[in-house]
């Protein structure tokens, strides 16, 4: 995912739909869970940026939380490209 703002988006699209089946905070990523109408389940996942991890986020990644989009965008910024892997090829 390419920013926190478009996560936030197709979490409301997700909602609308009724096919967002969760969503979880693993500390150095925010994903959302979805289920296409076959049934399939999927994840979509915004990362921390590397030069934005710090010892916080590494930490929250021993539990998994709830995702606070609100919250992430406070921290990290709305239009912060997500980091390199998933979101941005390498």
């Amino acid at each position: 995912m390419d920013t926190l703002d478009e996560l936030d988006r197709l979490r409301t699209a997700l909602t609308e739909a009724g096919a967002l089946v969760g969503s979880s905070d693993h500390g150095t990523t925010k994903s959302l869970y979805g289920q296409d109408p076959d049934g399939l389940e999927f994840e979509i996942a915004w990362l921390i940026p590397a030069d934005l991890i710090d010892d916080r986020a590494r930490q929250a990644r021993t539990r998994i939380g709830h995702l606070r989009p609100g919250q992430e965008k406070a921290r990290y910024g709305a239009q912060t490209r997500g980091g390199v892997g998933i979101s941005v090829p390498a």
